[in-house]
């Protein structure tokens, strides 16, 4: 189903940024003194030393432990019913961190509290806005200790994990460490084998969606931050006619599926059924013609934000776009 966290995640809503939050260096370091921060919200966070104690939305804990960087705790939906990591926790060891508030809209204050935290890190994935952060509790935790927002508002995810690399940097990570190295050099050249695998099928459609049993979602490329990468990447997007005001998705119902002719149907894993193993539900799905020639591929909006957890995804893009040809002339 397709709550507002999952319609969100990994998405930006405008292509605004603060351009002072991106080129104000951080201060600070290992010998003490003040430690300064500007945030993708224009926020300056001033401590009187480095932070050490970080408490971090689990898509920006996940992101900052394959940096090197170890919270000290972590909130929001970061295990299955079963008990097992959700794709978000990436490689974090949940064992090692103090886990609370997985629930959308509820935050602990006492536990946070608890932490001794100097310092909370999170995504924004609506302008101004920390995600699971919920509004009533804001005042209570700045109280506590400051919050930094990391922007993914229609910024593609490659600027997004540098921009968590300049903020791990200045929470004393090591850039330089072989693991960090070595995935980064990964990443890159993942990237440059989609973009030469999209400069051989110039003119290729590729359009994003998500549904639920009521409706069937085309998504905004520029809206979401890992395809916005892809887009950039060179890979060539639908763009559906969506709301400004709610620009992630344009929203229809299954009769329109085929609105929009497309080479290549890129899936939301989190909501696979209609275009996988449901399609004798979904009938106008199952006549379009990409789905005819089997070229349908998974894609996951929940990647993990870093150099480790997006390269083989794209690896695996790349495979894809391989197998593919033209097909709506």
């Amino acid at each position: 189903m397709l709550t507002r966290r999952s319609l969100l995640l990994g998405a930006g809503a405008t292509l605004a940024l603060a351009a002072c939050s991106k080129s104000e260096s951080p201060t600070g370091g290992a010998t003490g003194g003040p430690w300064e921060f500007t945030d993708d919200r224009g926020v300056k966070i001033s401590r009187p030393t480095r932070p050490t104690a970080v408490v971090a939305q689990i898509q920006a804990a996940a992101a900052l432990w394959d940096l090197g960087l170890r919270p000290v705790g972590a909130f929001g939906k970061a295990t299955k019913a079963d008990g097992s990591a959700d794709i978000l926790a990436g490689n974090v060891d949940l064992t090692k961190l103090t886990l609370f508030s997985e629930t959308w809209g509820e935050f602990a204050v006492e536990k946070f509290a608890a932490l001794k935290p100097e310092l909370l890190v999170a995504p924004i994935q609506v302008p101004k806005e920390l995600w699971y952060v919920s509004k009533e509790s804001v005042a209570a935790i700045e109280a506590i200790a400051p919050t930094l927002g990391i922007d993914y508002v229609g910024v593609p995810v490659d600027k997004v994990i540098d921009r968590y690399a300049e903020l791990a940097t200045a929470l004393g990570a090591d850039l330089n460490a072989e693991p960090v190295v070595k995935a980064k050099a990964e990443f890159a050249a993942a990237s440059k084998a989609v973009a030469d695998q999209a400069a051989q099928q110039k003119g290729l459609k590729v359009l994003f969606v998500s549904g639920t049993p009521d409706n069937l979602y085309f998504g905004n490329p520029d809206a979401f931050s890992d395809i916005a990468l892809l887009k950039q990447l060179g890979v060539g997007f639908v763009v559906p006619k969506f709301d400004p005001k709610q620009p992630h998705w344009e929203t229809v119902s299954w009769e329109l599926a085929d609105k929009y002719p497309a080479d290549v149907i890129l899936y939301d894993v989190r909501n696979a059924a209609p275009f996988t193993t449901e399609l004798a539900k979904y009938p106008t799905v199952g006549r379009l013609p990409a789905v005819k020639a089997g070229q349908v591929y998974a894609w996951n909006p929940e990647t993990p934000t870093s150099w480790a957890q997006f390269a083989p995804a794209l690896r695996q893009l790349t495979a894809d776009l391989a197998k593919v040809r033209p097909i709506t002339g």
